[in-house]
């Protein structure tokens, strides 16, 4: 099972990675930075262990680099953040608090992994056609407004190629749109990134049965390792059902250029 370090590097390595993209690597902070890009998924800082006496003045620094180039960005509070109160400190320096996270992993055997719910098919995206749907759908899940519709369809057609290193579903109950998934696939593991259900028909156990469905695909490949960063009151709870442990926990903030 992977380590909260090891959990870490997931989403250092998750991250879309533009021509441009700038990528730290060190012990001590890790980031990926993207000049041409104001999108906060090619703009994040992944680990930082910072001593108290600096801390604020790098955070600071990271602001106003971001800032000055009208760019969003993201930092993860994670096992290996430092100082203490270092989520405090990027409250007053003016980030948001996105949620907390579970960082979760399982082992996948020989169990029956169905998708169990009556009607409900799923169809990978490989097509533009499908990139266009799968935007839809997914901004319709998370509730979100055309600005991260566009950013869902932008990186959906980078994946298109059949090298990508990610898979992306749309799923249908009775052929109706109503749910995405989408799954990174990594060295040693696969990381089970964004699944949104539309409103109106969560709770009906697509959530879960998307879950089983992409266990299932990395059984397929050889994979046996399964990651997931899941919201800890509500994701979070329905994979500990479907045999998630937690590895790590931790806290995602944002900020966004004033208009």
């Amino acid at each position: 099972m992977p380590t909260p370090e090891a959990m870490e590097r997931v989403l250092l390595e998750a991250i879309h990675r533009e021509p441009d993209a700038e990528v730290i690597d060190r012990p001590d902070w890790k980031q990926v930075r993207t000049p041409s890009s104001r999108r906060s998924n090619h703009n994040k800082v992944v680990v930082a262990r910072l001593e108290s006496g600096n801390a604020d003045p790098l955070i600071a620094e990271v602001a106003a680099e971001h800032e000055a180039r009208g760019a969003s960005f993201q930092w993860v509070v994670g096992p290996s953040s430092t100082p203490s109160d270092l989520a405090r400190r990027l409250l007053d320096a003016g980030l948001d608090l996105v949620g907390p996270s579970l960082g979760m992993a399982r082992l996948i055997g020989d169990e029956t992994l169905a998708l169990d719910v009556p009607g409900l098919t799923v169809e990978e995206v490989t097509t533009e056609a499908h990139v266009e749907a799968y935007a839809d759908v997914t901004a319709a899940g998370w509730e979100r407004g055309p600005a991260f519709r566009d950013t869902v369809a932008y990186i959906g057609r980078k994946y298109l190629s059949p090298s990508a290193p990610t898979r992306s579903w749309i799923a249908s109950l009775h052929g109706e749109p109503v749910a995405t998934s989408h799954l990174r696939l990594m060295s040693d593991c696969g990381y089970l990134q964004g699944c949104a259900v539309v409103p109106a028909r969560r709770r009906q156990g697509i959530y879960g049965a998307l879950v089983r469905h992409r266990l299932d695909v990395l059984r397929a490949m050889g994979i046996h390792v399964a990651v997931i960063f899941a919201a800890a009151n509500t994701s979070g709870q329905g994979c500990r059902k479907l045999g998630f442990t937690t590895v790590c926990e931790a806290e995602f903030y944002e900020m966004k250029p004033q208009p």
